[in-house]
């Protein structure tokens, strides 16, 4: 299969483009124009390389070898873990084996939509979607680290127009051929720690080595170029294509009911039989209940002897919970909130990061603060920013600071609730 691989940084940037193939193994990015890239497409699928920030890249395991199965009960295992809202996320999967885990990868309908209406205005149509750090290069037990400066602005304070620009360091990892992760520079020793795979036999970094964190130094390095893409390490992850089940809003509203009218009609009828069908079903369940109630009580009084029986079904259940608690909970992974937390606390630089904890489901961070008044503004901010609730869990205040528990967790509010925040 011969490729256009066509990057793009942001929905107003001038797109990069390179060449591969199982014949051409090897290019690097080329800076271009729209024109240039779409005299290239002849021959060739496209595949558009989108930022990272705009992608969500996990993994979950769920027993199911029916793939309509699993895209719909994914987004209601991933909702905790996500800050939008699922009915406005597109979810592509990859399963090569029921018994491993299911690599997903999410990103917002509207975000996906603005980069194939943009190929679309410039005469190119996708083959293929994908987040660049699915792009970098890996070998077989390998991590790939890329290191990118990110340019920022100054920011306005006490109504002067800072015009500073800095310069700001991101770090994209794959640790396979279907899972990778994004985050700042000064926060990836605490993204490694959190990291359960295997450990690789060597890692390809454009980082020095006293750079890295300390428990990757020990690892062979091989150098990364960040402008050399090879054709083996993306065309395994072309199975996670974004574009897998994506239905655009203008493709949804320009459906044609008509050719739909007679499956419609047998798909009533259907359902009139149905009805007839579970009427009787619903006579023989009253029947099958009063008999489950007789065995409920039974099971209730031999198992919790003593016990005054008021709803036992109810009862039983609130036993088996407070069992379960009792035996400890499943946790999700940090990550998703680390990451969504990060660029604010890099923003507050007053703030002082000492400890990171997670537990039930929650990111519990132990900050130095020169007041509580501000760490309301860092709540609020939370909200409005990152769409995160963040709970002063406790605090001591000395003299000249405040050294606080914060509780950090996913959000969602109304727009109403966020204009008054």
């Amino acid at each position: 299969m011969q490729l256009l691989l066509i990057k793009i940084n942001a929905l107003d940037a001038n797109p990069e483009y390179a060449l591969l193939g199982k014949k051409q193994k090897e290019d690097r990015f080329t800076p271009g124009d729209w024109k240039k890239v779409r005299s290239l497409m002849r021959g060739r699928r496209v595949l558009l390389i989108i930022p990272n920030d705009d992608v969500v890249l996990t993994s979950i395991k769920i027993p199911s070898k029916n793939k309509k199965q699993l895209l719909q009960a994914i987004p209601f295992a991933l909702e905790e873990n996500l800050a939008e809202d699922i009915e406005d996320l597109h979810f592509s999967i990859h399963q090569d084996n029921p018994e491993n885990d299911t690599n997903v990868a999410v990103i917002n309908h509207n975000k996906l939509e603005s980069y194939i209406s943009l190929l679309k205005t410039n005469g190119i149509t996708a083959h293929f979607v994908l987040p660049q750090v699915l792009t970098q290069v890996i070998n077989s037990e390998s991590w790939s680290l890329l290191e990118t400066q990110i340019e920022t602005q100054g920011q306005i304070q006490n109504n002067i127009e800072d015009n500073s620009h800095s310069t700001d360091t991101s770090v994209s990892v794959r640790l396979n051929d279907f899972y990778g992760f994004s985050c700042d520079s000064s926060l990836l020793e605490i993204f490694i720690q959190q990291i359960e795979n295997d450990k690789p036999k060597q890692i390809i970094t454009n980082i020095a080595t006293q750079d890295l964190p300390e428990e990757l130094q020990e690892y062979p390095l091989e150098a990364l170029d960040p402008n050399k893409i090879y054709y083996h390490s993306v065309d395994n992850a072309l199975a996670l294509n974004l574009l897998t089940g994506f239905i655009s809003q203008k493709q949804q509203s320009g459906i044609d009911w008509k050719i739909w009218r007679a499956p419609l009609v047998i798909a009533s009828l259907l359902i009139a039989t149905w009805v007839g069908i579970l009427g009787w079903q619903n006579t023989m369940l009253q029947k099958q209940r009063t008999q489950l109630d007789r065995s409920i009580n039974s099971l209730f009084t031999s198992t919790f002897p003593g016990g005054r029986i008021v709803d036992p079904a109810q009862q039983m259940s609130s036993k088996l919970t407070q069992l379960k608690k009792n035996t400890g909970t499943t946790v999700s992974s940090p990550l998703p909130l680390i990451s969504g937390i990060s660029p604010l606390l890099k923003e507050y630089k007053d703030l002082a990061l000492s400890e990171i904890r997670y537990k039930e489901n929650k990111l519990q961070i132990i900050v130095e603060s020169p007041s509580l008044t501000r760490l309301e503004t860092f709540k609020k901010d939370a909200i409005k920013k990152s769409n995160l609730a963040v709970e002063i869990s406790s605090s001591t205040t000395t003299a000249d600071k405040v050294k606080a528990t914060l509780l950090i967790s996913p959000l969602k509010l109304s727009k109403l609730d966020l204009e008054r925040a």
